[in-house]
């Protein structure tokens, strides 16, 4: 039998967790629990809930790793970036209200969200790498530009229906004003 990972274990313990209670009421000590792991080994995994943060972000771009796949068609950076932002929304479908309990936990813990910076900019960069994407200067912060292009989507998944329109709506539009920030603008014929 393969051993699983700790990192995952964590992930999807808090993930349940979550989709029973808000992210300022839940504790460390209850996800350790429910991963069926001893307290004191979260202290290398995950020893805040910043780094917490940071793991459900990486246990889901694995997920999307899995699941996305280049259209062999797209030779635009920023299609490609919207169709594995719409994964990445995809892959958190199952886990929606764990996802609508931390969105709103975050909103109230502007702290968490500045000690998870580097988490963040790093799952916003697996997106840059997933996509082809991650070349150029300033990948930290065209990483940051994404992820802040994901915050806010967020909320319209939130309420949006299966089909993703208002999502993908939301991501499309946010993406083509950032096409500059994030070096996704399209050339343009010189003659």
């Amino acid at each position: 039998m393969a051993k699983t990972n700790p990192e995952t274990e964590l992930a999807q313990a808090a993930l349940k967790l979550l989709a029973k209670k808000p992210w300022s009421e839940f504790t460390l000590a209850e996800v350790a629990k429910a991963a069926k792991r001893p307290l004191a080994s979260l202290q290398t995994v995950a020893p805040n809930k910043a780094v917490l943060l940071g793991l459900i972000l990486k246990s889901t771009g694995t997920g999307i790793a899995k699941r996305y796949r280049r259209d062999p068609g797209s030779a635009d950076a920023r299609d490609r970036l919207l169709d594995v932002s719409l994964t990445w929304f995809e892959v958190l479908a199952p886990h929606k209200r764990a996802v609508r309990s931390l969105y709103d936990g975050l909103k109230r813990d502007p702290l968490t969200l500045i000690a998870a910076r580097a988490e963040l900019v790093a799952a916003a960069n697996w997106l840059f790498v997933l996509a082809e994407a991650d070349t150029g200067p300033a990948l930290p912060l065209r990483a940051l530009a994404l992820a802040g292009i994901l915050a806010r989507a967020i909320p319209v998944w939130l309420e949006d229906d299966k089909s993703l329109s208002k999502t993908m709506a939301r991501l499309d539009t946010d993406l083509r004003r950032s096409a500059g920030l994030l070096g996704t603008e399209r050339k343009r014929d010189s003659g």
